[in-house]
């Protein structure tokens, strides 16, 4: 998961590691700005191409400022709502792009430096790499190679460090600013590991200060399963079972020109006994408007699909925001019994176990 770049570059501070003077703010009310002009408006979302799609704005006066944060907020870019903006003071220096990252084939961390950063830092070909063992001493070698600047290897060393500590997936700085006597990073981009979270409280506070940001993860740390919206203006909710199976759904549906709303991991174990998560997942699937259909494929093994079709009709009647048709694919043990529990119970659901069945229903409600 992506953090977003204040939450960022405040990791970085932590370590030690420059950055320009800058405010989040969360509305028009800009207050005291950072130093003196110019100075850059940044959107705060979990994304990276934001300077591209319009979410990066160079300002000279305040009310530049301004008029740039109240064209942000509010409005969506690249898929996600802009809840804050990032006011920076503008930095000036030779820029560099510099990148640590875990490389599972090797079980080490790959080290990219380039002498020209900036945004189109993927299509001009200047950056190289460096496979390295997962401490900081071989990456400073590493960066030493690539003929970095002393305080850059001394910088790859304090990131490295950073995500080893904190279990990161990456720690990119880009642009990075080298000045005559040291350097600023312009900004960051942080991967964090959701699985690691439970053992590093910093990553988890962070993420549960900002539940409209993190709304994913937040879930996750929160329900102890998988969700994640993929298009706010999806017409196809999925509650779902196995991650491959719901990955699997998600491409039929598109394949067929529909498009699916989120992804959706639960485990049966954890729908047993309690109809709350189903719940979950159909307020979260029902707060989107351009909703038309729910595709529920349920895989059971040891789990007994009669009780979870029972579990599934509690959701059903507890769910009054639900008012578009349901379509369930049910396989596995106690198949036949659910599909007689959901006639007595759901009339209106039309269960199958063929995929083929099951997505023709959901495209004729798409209709």
């Amino acid at each position: 998961m992506l953090l977003i770049e204040a939450d960022g570059k405040a990791l970085l501070a932590e370590y030690g590691v420059a950055v320009p003077d800058g405010v989040l703010v969360s509305d028009a009310t800009i207050g005291d700005l950072p130093g003196e002009g110019p100075w850059i408006v940044k959107a705060q979302v979990p994304v990276g191409g934001r300077g591209k799609a319009g979410g990066v704005v160079r300002c000279e006066a305040p009310q530049d400022v301004a008029a740039a944060v109240h064209h942000m907020l509010g409005h969506r870019l690249k898929g996600h709502q802009v809840d804050a903006c990032l006011i920076e003071q503008a930095v000036m220096g030779e820029e560099r792009y510099l990148a640590i990252m875990v490389d599972a084939a090797s079980h080490g961390l790959r080290v990219i430096y380039a002498s020209q950063g900036g945004v189109d830092i993927e299509q001009s070909g200047a950056a190289q790499g460096r496979l390295c063992a997962p401490h900081p001493g071989a990456v400073t070698e590493a960066l030493a190679e690539l003929g970095a600047e002393a305080h850059v290897v001394a910088l790859g060393r304090t990131l490295a460090t950073m995500l080893i500590e904190r279990e990161l997936a990456l720690a990119e700085i880009n642009p990075l600013f080298v000045l005559a006597d040291g350097y600023i990073a312009g900004d960051a981009k942080l991967v964090v590991d959701l699985s690691a979270v439970e053992r590093q409280p910093r990553i988890a506070q962070l993420i549960a200060a900002r539940p409209q940001t993190y709304a994913d993860a937040n879930r996750k740390l929160t329900e102890g399963f998988d969700y994640v919206e993929l298009d706010p203006g999806g017409e196809i909710g999925l509650l779902t079972t196995g991650a491959g199976l719901s990955m699997m759904l998600i491409d039929e549906l598109a394949a067929r020109g529909m498009k699916p709303l989120n992804f959706c991991d639960i485990r049966t174990g954890q729908m047993r006994g309690s109809p709350v998560r189903v719940m979950r997942v159909l307020e979260w699937i029902t707060s989107r408007q351009t909703l038309r259909a729910v595709l529920v494929s349920v895989f059971a093994g040891i789990t007994d699909l009669a009780e979870f079709a029972d579990l599934l009709s509690t959701g059903i009647e507890r769910t009054p925001s639900l008012r578009v048709p349901v379509v369930a694919r049910l396989i596995g043990r106690g198949a036949a019994d659910a599909r007689r529990v959901l006639a007595q119970r759901q009339p209106g659901v039309f269960v199958t176990e063929d995929l083929e069945d099951a997505l023709r229903r959901v495209q004729e409600a798409c209709r």
